[in-house]
């Protein structure tokens, strides 16, 4: 091995930083920790992997290799003998006696699994796609990814007793309730159970009742609130049955307005003192963190609830609010395993300041269709106020290091503007690629509802990716493997480069896989990769599978910056307490072996070069 440079090793993750905010905001004196980070040692975009999408990046920076051996290429996945999307972020396997278990779906080595191999201690807080938490040597809380105690990523709850709202689009669970004699009785929703071969949801009973300027809560929890308030964590036990036992939950209720009532409940997250998914390892290291934070914490892989904001079940002010505290629970986490961290490697990721980028871009950019000058006035700053809660975080590490230590801050990706969206699968109909039956023109089709199988050639789905209706592969293929799938990836990829809304162009670059990716996966990645200019991004119809009424359409949702675009575009930041190798921009599939040389020990065979 060659001999190690440093004792330890603090990989700081800082999900969405971007290097030209950061420049800015040093320029200006607000990151004061990270400029002299980056005048000791050094600054730079991160050259982020294709496509710019957080279980991409993450994935790569932890294994050192591109999706072609970790196996990552979007957010959404499908199932070529079904066609529909699926989660990449998480793996359910299932058994042939019934039932199944949770696999981490990356592939290869990452960097704190090849140190403990070395018998060199990791504590991993919060890494995305790093569920279920497991490893040899490996302190590790679970972070992006990690489900809700129904198994999945996360859906809100409403309470409301308006009765003519339609909420047929609405992203959560909204409950219609009727007060009678003052009271309402309704349900807080958990986990699906059986008995007796129906399914169902197991339910605790709930009374809600308005007492004055509060809102009085009875039966599953003992509360009351005010217009505008957050409740504490609440703990939630549900009855599965004989054969399902008990399982505990969490959640907030922040009362949004009380007359008429609007009452919002977080997603039911897992309880770090007891969680029914192996949500830490060792099993009893999530609770240990919940002793020293004096009691629960977010758990769930992205905790910062956008839709509840985007639908309107909450205020800005309201998110923001969320957005702070899950920050505060974090930083006390940093602080408790900075405070003991006497060797080997310390890996942390924050992820809040994407959150907060995706949902108040809006007020950076007068003229985006939702900036609200008024708001703007009032709250536009609030991306610059977390970088610079961020930099007080570096700030924590740089106080804790000595010079046996080294500090790498990285971010996944940057940020960008998103104004319009693409109806992807509505660009391939309209040129001949995909076909279509016979539908009213105002159903979205998502899931692939309205395409005709037989007669279509490609398709897209996720955040970037189309795939070809390959023959041997998709269930209904029509394309030969080959010369014939090689000329229409090629006529594919020359046409989305011509696409334009009102003469601006709107594909930056159009990466075919053969050119991006390398290695036993490659096989699996889509035919093509969309790479977007700013302010375009693909629709959220099409990434599951839908095509929507038009090609174009404006973003009017409070979801207005994002990173999916092309990659070049969109690096992330690098800063590190050394310097690094300047032959040549820095890539975050090189992060991995700069790690382990840093610790003197050899990198995997499959990972890239480091920059030490």
């Amino acid at each position: 091995m060659p001999p190690a440079k440093f004792k330890k090793v603090i990989v700081l993750g800082i999900d969405g930083l971007d290097p030209g905010i950061c420049r800015e905001l040093m320029a200006q004196g607000r990151m004061p920790n990270l400029a002299g980070l980056a005048e000791a040692g050094s600054f730079s975009p991160l050259a982020t992997v294709n496509p710019p999408q957080s279980p991409v990046a993450w994935s790569g920076m932890a294994t050192g290799t591109n999706p072609g051996h970790h196996g990552i290429y979007d957010f959404i996945i499908r199932n070529p003998k079904t066609y529909l999307p699926d989660l990449s972020l998480v793996k359910l396997e299932s058994s042939l006696f019934g039932g199944g278990k949770y696999v981490n779906p990356v592939q290869g080595t990452t960097f704190w699994q090849a140190a403990a191999q070395d018998g060199l201690g990791s504590t991993v807080v919060r890494w995305p796609v790093t569920f279920p938490a497991q490893g040899q040597g490996v302190r590790m809380l679970a972070g992006l990814g990690t489900p809700d105690v129904r198994g999945t990523l996360g859906r809100y709850t409403f309470y409301t007793d308006q009765k003519e709202e339609d909420d047929s689009q609405a992203r959560g669970e909204v409950i219609r309730l009727d007060f009678q004699g003052g009271w309402a009785e309704t349900a807080v929703h958990g986990p699906l159970t059986s008995s007796l071969g129906r399914r169902s949801t197991a339910k605790l009973k709930l009374r809600l009742k308005r007492q004055g300027d509060r809102l009085v809560f009875q039966g599953a929890t003992q509360l009351s609130l005010k217009e505008g308030e957050w409740s504490e964590w609440q703990r939630f036990t549900f009855d599965l049955g004989l054969t399902g036992g008990k399982v505990r939950g969490l959640g907030r209720f922040h009362l949004t307005s009380l007359r008429p009532l609007g009452l919002y409940l977080t997603p039911i997250q897992l309880d770090p003192d007891k969680p029914s998914f192996p949500l830490s390892h060792p099993e009893g290291y999530a609770a240990e963190l919940a002793r020293v934070l004096g009691g629960p914490y977010a758990t769930l892989g992205m905790p910062e609830e956008t839709k509840g904001l985007s639908e309107g079940r909450i205020t800005d002010e309201a998110f923001l609010e969320m957005c702070r505290s899950i920050s505060s629970e974090r930083e006390r986490m940093f602080d408790y395993e900075l405070g003991r961290f006497k060797e080997g490697l310390l890996a942390f990721v924050f992820d809040t300041s994407d959150r907060i980028q995706h949902m108040f871009w809006r007020l950076r950019q007068p003229d985006h269709p939702l900036f609200d000058p008024k708001l703007a006035e009032k709250m536009g700053r609030v991306i610059d106020d977390h970088y610079g809660r961020m930099d007080q975080v570096i700030g924590r590490a740089l106080q804790a290091k000595d010079d046996r230590t080294a500090l790498i801050v990285c971010s996944d990706h940057g940020f960008g503007s998103y104004t319009r969206s693409v109806n992807l699968n509505r660009f391939l109909a309209q040129a001949g690629y995909l076909s279509l039956k016979d539908h009213d023109p105002k159903d979205p089709g998502e899931l692939f509802k309205h395409v005709d199988w037989p007669r279509t050639k490609a398709y897209a789905l996720g955040f970037g990716s189309i795939y070809l209706n390959l023959s041997g592969r998709e269930k209904q293929g029509l394309v030969k493997p080959g010369q014939e799938a090689q000329e229409l990836t090629a006529k594919l990829a020359a046409d989305l480069l011509r696409l334009k809304d009102n003469g601006a162009p709107v594909i930056h670059q159009v990466h075919p896989k053969a050119e991006v990716y390398s290695g036993p996966l490659a096989g699996q990645a889509p035919e093509l990769v969309v790479g977007y200019h700013q302010p375009y991004r693909v629709s959220w119809s099409t990434a599951i599978g839908g095509q929507g009424p038009s090609v174009f359409e404006d973003n009017d949702q409070k979801w207005s910056g994002d990173h999916c675009i092309d990659a070049v575009l969109v690096p992330g930041t690098l800063a590190a307490s050394f310097k690094i190798n300047p032959s040549a921009p820095p890539r975050q599939t090189q992060l991995a072996a700069t790690v382990l040389e840093l610790l003197g020990l050899d990198k995997g065979p499959e990972m890239e070069p480091g920059l030490a």
